[in-house]
């Protein structure tokens, strides 16, 4: 065990919410250590200890152990903290859930995103690969853990043939953006600002978290029929 994990001390709290607008879990508490993802404002992480010298806090969000910033986690019960919405679609907190699940480098897959490829009809060779596009795999898994039938297609713009479309987005429904004249990406809505979409949604900089996209390459928001 290295010296950091050896001087951890027991934290006061057992759970955190994340209070900056996005937070980095690192791999060591320092701000040039590795990355490991990107969090939300409002994330509820796991709190395993604190550093004993330094204002990092070693927590659990999602599937992934690192460290963040002491600074921007308060309490669950925190009054500054503003409760989270009331989810209109049941997959956002399974999806939410999945954040900082990361393809693995090398010839090795992760198995957590060739479950998401498995709940589609993708060839069974290809399913097995995390370097598989996987952003209608991920969206697939999600809405089907919550009770919906997918498309049970690994293609971004099978989702535009899903359920009835709507002109005005709302938190969680289905993103179809394009990628070129034939591909496409699919995620999660989240909020929309004057140049970009912001989604939660898997295959994004090869992870599940959240990222902003061009409404210029909008093709439409799907909600359940």
């Amino acid at each position: 065990r290295d010296r950091v994990s050896q001087e951890l001390s027991l934290a006061p709290l057992r759970r955190a919410v994340v209070s900056a607008s996005s937070l980095r879990l690192r791999e060591k508490p320092d701000v040039a250590s590795l990355p490991l993802s990107s969090v939300p404002r409002g994330t509820l992480v796991d709190v395993l200890g604190v550093h004993p010298l330094l204002p990092w806090t070693q927590v659990k969000a999602g599937r992934r152990v690192g460290w963040m910033s002491s600074k921007y986690l308060v309490a669950e019960d925190h009054p500054l903290v503003p409760k989270s919405p009331r989810e209109e679609f049941s997959w956002m907190p399974i999806a939410t859930g999945e954040l900082g699940v990361t393809e693995v480098a090398g010839v090795v897959s992760n198995p957590r995103i060739m479950a998401y490829h498995f709940s589609t009809n993708l060839d069974r060779e290809a399913a097995k690969s995390d370097e598989t596009p996987w952003c209608s795999s991920f969206v697939n898994w999600c809405v089907e853990k919550a009770g919906y039938a997918g498309t049970d297609s690994a293609a971004a713009r099978s989702w535009l043939g899903w359920g009835r479309s709507i002109e005005l987005p709302r938190r969680g429904c289905v993103v179809v953006l394009e990628r070129g004249k034939a591909n496409g990406h699919v995620g999660f809505f989240l909020r929309r600002t004057a140049k970009d979409i912001v989604l939660l949604g898997g295959n994004q900089n090869n992870s599940v978290q959240v990222a902003g996209y061009p409404v210029a390459r909008l093709l439409g928001y799907r909600v359940p029929a």
